[in-house]
């Protein structure tokens, strides 16, 4: 049996909780979650400060929360619902969209990132090692599932390369999101024409 309001559909609890950090996490870059009160965070949501504590028990509950893997699955769920379909009927613009989320999910999670940092929460490298491989094998398959002649070496370096540029906008707030997305898109698409340049090279030499 449910129970609730009548009429009123099941609360999304985590969609909710994503709504509050959004609107909180300007406010952990800019006064550290040390300084920030649950007073301040409860204002920037809009909510009383009953309201934030019914979502986030602990300031600490709220400020690490772009590193809570299950918000990290909800980001990646959310993206095979929506794009799921292109994985086989149009590789490239899966892709595409693929760089849209990585830099979401990378505004996502810096904020909780300073925050672990000023707060000592080792343990954040783990969720960010986990993001930085499934997100580098995502694009290695793609590729792969649009140029089945790549070797294992060459996709191995430049799923390299998504990490690098990943981690680095991670740990640094003056990496704008579009300058992250253009940065990918210039990783995706030069390796994708470098690939055409030397497929028709070979078919020429033939």
């Amino acid at each position: 049996m449910a129970f609730g309001k009548i009429g009123r559909p099941p609360e999304d609890r985590l969609a909710r909780q994503r709504e509050i950090y959004n609107a909180v996490a300007p406010l952990i870059l800019q006064v550290g979650a040390r300084r920030l009160s649950m007073r301040q965070a409860a204002r920037a949501a809009c909510l009383s400060i009953g309201g934030l504590y019914h979502y986030f028990p602990t300031k600490r509950d709220l400020v690490l929360h772009g590193l809570c893997p299950e918000a990290l699955l909800r980001h990646c769920q959310d993206f095979h619902t929506q794009f799921g379909h292109l994985a086989y009927l149009d590789p490239q613009r899966y892709m595409d969209e693929g760089i849209n989320v990585v830099v979401k999910e990378v505004a996502f999670c810096r904020p909780a990132i300073y925050a672990a940092l000023e707060l000592g929460a080792e343990s954040f490298w783990e969720v960010i090692e986990m993001l930085l491989t499934s997100t580098a094998l995502e694009f290695e398959e793609k590729l792969q599932q649009l140029f089945p002649e790549v070797g294992e070496q060459e996709l191995q370096q430049w799923g390299r390369a998504i990490r690098r540029s990943i981690c680095a906008a991670l740990l640094d707030k003056t990496v704008s999101p579009d300058e992250l997305r253009d940065e990918l898109q210039m990783l995706v698409t030069g390796h994708v024409n470098r690939i055409r340049h030397e497929g028709q090279t070979r078919i020429d030499a033939a």
